[in-house]
């Protein structure tokens, strides 16, 4: 089964503002009796978390609410789309919570809670 792919008729970068990225946490510590914590590797692959904004049409909120619910079965699966930070780079996503969403002006302001799969 391929990868989906993020709709082209959505949005296709993340605004900037309200973007938050990081690196992935892929620590795991171990507290000792006496002295410093152990740390170590968790696995060698971890995700990177990612949340923004993108501003929707009602139109283009009705494709995000099927692309979620549908071709990602509730968002359980994973998709391609752009690395947020340089706009080119394929990667591939989840979601991590649903996606949420405000009226501004005529748009919907779509919150997005993704992780990179590295």
């Amino acid at each position: 089964m391929s990868i989906p792919s993020w709709p082209e008729t959505l949005p296709q970068n993340i605004l900037a503002q309200g973007y938050k990225g990081g690196l992935p946490n892929n620590l795991l510590r171990q507290q000792m009796d006496i002295g410093p914590a152990k740390v170590r590797r968790r696995g060698t692959v971890a995700v990177e978390p990612v949340t923004g904004n993108i501003l929707v049409t009602p139109a283009q909120l009705a494709t995000l609410k099927t692309f979620y619910e549908t071709t990602l079965l509730d968002g359980t699966l994973r998709f391609s789309w752009v690395q947020p930070e340089d706009g080119t780079t394929a990667v591939e996503m989840r979601f991590t919570e649903p996606p949420t969403w405000n009226w501004v002006d005529g748009y919907f302001e779509v919150a997005l809670s993704l992780e990179i799969l590295k």
